[in-house]
């Protein structure tokens, strides 16, 4: 007990000090010897790696515990992310200290957390086989009505919402159906750490309403894009505050989506600027790859699961992060006539990529509130949940297709899908088109018989059809800045090789000795 005293007495004087709280990612992790998958997993999660061959790889392994336990000695372990491989840390050494101390550090970033945020959040506000009511143009404006009308409406797809909580969404008449048939399969508040959601903010239960709200009988008739999937409800964010270690309960949402077995996760929220000034992101972090946020999303892409993002409600400004992740589906959004809503955020990303990748409703949506009634509201949180639910009728109508496959029909099935910009994306999907494009029905041997650059957008090589031109042609590639970056003589039906190319937004000139056709394309 003696050789015990002195680390017992400099804990409890460790305690009276003031504290710091950090993120603490460290060098490495646990070796694979000795760690079991099928331990870690829920047996729904084994089946969606496996019917999606995902293979396991060093994110799934533990943080090393030693390395947990020397931190123990200095401070408190609060939370731990073994996707990020870090841990938030409070402890009266500085980061400086910390990284003197312990080589098994690989950085460490401050920040304040308590403080009121001054960011405002979001105002809450025919003849088919389902009585749609009220969200009936926003349902058939993305002509998901054609899946539903075939019996796609999301059975058997598990699907998260990440949110800020879900108040009242367990008395709501609109979700009764969800409830009295045990649909609700999860539940996690994880800044409180308890598995009671159904309070803290109404913005939840608005963005539910919109994938699983439904009542087809009340005074106000509403349908969620997805009626029948399976949900499980996350807790993130803090509603009255804006700080790095939300970021960091995102990423255990997705962790958590992972272990549990969620197909597809919906994330109405973003980040950019926070309470602590001194923390905030730049644009230049917008590049999928930089942001706890980002990082989070990407992974769980690796691990099958598809995620769905909103731009953010900050237009003209940029897009916030993760919807910069290069594995997401980013949404912004429009009016009921399909044009650009003035707060939607706007991309590229930093690094070029095409942001939002396509638009829903967001502008008078639809959606049902904590008082049990439907209210019209305006924001990119509701525009991605509308797209989210119909994207897992999507893959419940295409159950073989990777998550990469469908995100990519969705874009094409969209009505600029050759001509991209930073206000719209690829724009409004079609959802039976793109259900067709996936079953091969779409007609795409006669569509590149037309002016065609597939596939689109491209991340190795880039086919063309000259086919429409007539004579000897040439073509060259020119970026967003006007430069050429590629010119060469070709001959008939082509293949380019872009590896090379920087993300962004490029035009293929196609020249022959009569006329000029100009292509867009994206390099991801």
């Amino acid at each position: 007990m003696k050789k015990l005293l002195p680390l017992i007495l400099l804990m409890f004087s460790l305690q009276g000090l003031s504290q710091n709280t950090m993120i603490v990612f460290l060098k490495n992790k646990s070796s694979k010897q000795g760690f079991d998958l099928n331990s870690t997993l829920s047996k729904r999660s084994l089946i969606r790696r496996a019917n999606k061959r995902i293979q396991e790889d060093s994110y799934d392994f533990p943080i090393t515990n030693i390395y947990l336990q020397k931190l123990a000695a200095f401070g408190e372990v609060e939370k731990q992310s073994k996707w990020l491989n870090a841990v938030i840390y409070s402890s009266p050494l500085s980061p400086v200290q910390l990284q003197d101390k312990f080589d098994f550090i690989e950085r460490v970033e401050v920040f304040e957390r308590h403080k009121t945020s001054t960011i405002e959040k979001e105002p809450s506000s025919s003849n088919k086989a389902l009585n749609y009511g009220f969200s009936r143009t926003q349902i058939e404006q993305l002509n998901l009505d054609c899946l539903h009308d075939q019996g796609y409406t999301g059975t058997g797809i598990y699907l998260a919402i990440i949110d800020a909580g879900f108040t009242n969404m367990n008395t709501v008449s609109y979700f009764d159906s969800l409830f009295l048939q045990g649909r609700v399969l999860d539940t996690w508040d994880f800044p409180l750490n308890n598995a009671d959601v159904f309070g803290n903010s109404s913005h939840g239960t608005a963005v539910s309403s919109c994938i699983v709200g439904q009542n087809s009988t009340a005074i106000q008739p509403y349908i969620g894009t997805a009626k029948d999937v399976d949900i499980a409800l996350y807790r993130s964010e803090v509603a009255a505050t804006e700080t790095v270690s939300e970021e960091f309960d995102l990423v255990l949402a997705l962790e958590r989506c992972d272990s549990v077995g969620v197909d597809i996760a919906n994330i109405s929220l973003g980040y950019f600027g926070f309470d602590d000034t001194l923390t905030n992101h730049i644009y230049a972090d917008m590049d999928g790859n930089t942001t706890i946020a980002a990082l989070g999303v990407d992974i769980a892409a690796s691990k099958g699961i598809a995620v769905v993002i909103a731009a953010g409600n900050g237009g003209p400004g940029k897009i916030s992060t993760p919807c910069d992740a290069d594995s997401c589906l980013c949404i912004g959004a429009v009016d009921s006539l399909s044009n650009y809503a003035f707060f939607s955020s706007v991309g590229p990303s930093s690094d070029g990529q095409v942001k939002p990748d396509v638009v829903a409703r967001g502008l008078g949506a639809w959606v049902v509130t904590p008082q049990d009634t439907v209210l019209s509201g305006n924001g990119t949180s509701f525009a991605s949940p509308i797209t989210c639910g119909a994207t897992a009728c999507l893959m419940q109508a295409n159950p073989t297709k990777s998550v990469q496959e469908v995100f990519d029909a969705i874009r094409e099935s969209a009505d600029q899908f050759n001509t991209p910009d930073s206000l719209r994306g690829y724009g409004l999907p079609d959802f039976c088109l793109a259900d067709q494009i996936l079953k091969g029905t779409a007609g795409v041997v006669e569509l590149k018989k037309e002016k065609l650059i597939y596939p689109n957008p491209t991340t190795d090589f880039i086919h063309f059809s000259s086919g429409f031109l007539e004579n000897k042609i040439s073509v060259r590639i020119i970026n967003s800045t006007g430069q050429e970056v590629f010119i060469n003589p070709v001959f008939d039906d082509s293949k380019i090789d872009v590896k090379k190319l920087p993300h962004g937004i490029y035009v293929l000139e196609i020249i022959s000795d009569t006329q000029t056709e100009r292509l867009n394309f994206v390099k991801n």
